[in-house]
């Protein structure tokens, strides 16, 4: 992974950051940036913040340009995390044939917990 994909990673881990898994990538995030502020605490940024998450990733960015060692971590840090943050594409295919009678179709993926109707 390049160092330009590992910094779109910084934004997705933002946006992710509600999940338990975006969370820990989140977290990971933010001790990694310390470097940039020689902080023993990360670098407060909420997730939330777009400005905030923008001039992150402007510092990031700029940094793992700088920094070899830097962006080498920065690399890890989304190869490690890549799978927690990537939006998968997936396809879903219904079929109604024959001769089915039916008054609604609804079409899903994956669904975890009950649905009702009614």
């Amino acid at each position: 992974m390049n160092v330009d994909a590992a910094v779109a990673l910084v934004s997705a881990a933002a946006g992710s950051a509600a999940t338990e898994a975006g969370r820990h990538a989140w977290e990971s995030l933010l001790s990694l940036a310390r470097r940039l502020t020689g902080r023993a605490e990360p670098e407060p940024v909420d997730p939330a913040d777009e400005t905030a998450v923008r001039e992150l990733t402007g510092r990031i960015a700029d940094r793992a340009r700088d920094d070899a060692d830097f962006a080498a971590e920065l690399t890890g840090w989304a190869e490690r995390h890549r799978a927690a943050l990537t939006i998968t594409q997936t396809r879903v295919e219904n079929t109604v044939s024959g001769n089915a009678q039916v008054r609604n179709v609804i079409q899903t993926g994956t669904i975890e917990g009950d649905i009702r109707f009614g």
